[in-house]
């Protein structure tokens, strides 16, 4: 008899069966896409994050910039919503002066500066852009000899997998203190 039983289990084979072996796969199917959906939103989230970084540091140098040519400004030559001119003084005493053009393409949503010598890009990835002008009294002006005051306003985007992720919105206003408002 124990000839038999063991011949009876040698026929048998252990191992899963089609229900268990499917069952199986659902659920390291789910676990696998519940963690490659988790490191796609960290990763999303970890370049919004790098983007913001990146957006300050264009913003700061462009704002800390434009505040020096706009305090040291002799004078205002020309002026639109999306470019700016002004004299700027190339030495302390005043003696020697340069132009230096502001200016934002809406083509390639780019912000320059532009002196005698170089052209620097400031920002990019810029989607709207104005300065304002207004005389020694906050007042808007259209006068090149009135203006006393320069607002900047600017907007930058930055795209993550087709999607708007990051926003960097500032606004700035500036006093030109060397410029004289009588001509």
């Amino acid at each position: 008899m124990s000839v038999g039983l063991h011949n009876r289990h040698r026929g048998r084979r252990s191992g899963f069966s089609l229900v268990e072996l499917l069952i199986s796969l659902s659920l390291i199917m789910m676990l696998t896409l519940a963690l490659l959906t988790s490191f796609v939103f960290i990763a999303r989230g970890d370049r919004s994050l790098a983007n913001y970084g990146e957006m300050n540091a264009q913003a700061r140098l462009l704002l800390e910039r434009l505040g020096a040519d706009l305090r040291s400004a002799t004078d205002v030559t020309n002026f639109s919503a999306t470019t700016l001119t002004l004299t700027v003084p190339t030495n302390p005493a005043v003696t020697a002066t340069q132009d230096v053009i502001w200016e934002f393409n809406a083509v390639t949503g780019i912000v320059t500066r532009q002196d005698t010598s170089t052209t620097t890009t400031y920002a990019r990835d810029v989607s709207t852009f104005a300065f304002y002008f207004a005389n020694g009294n906050n007042v808007e002006t259209t006068s090149l000899v009135e203006v006393k005051q320069v607002q900047l306003s600017m907007r930058i985007l930055r795209l993550v997998a087709s999607a708007v992720t990051s926003e960097y919105v500032i606004s700035a206003q500036y006093t030109m203190r060397a410029k004289s408002t009588s001509h």
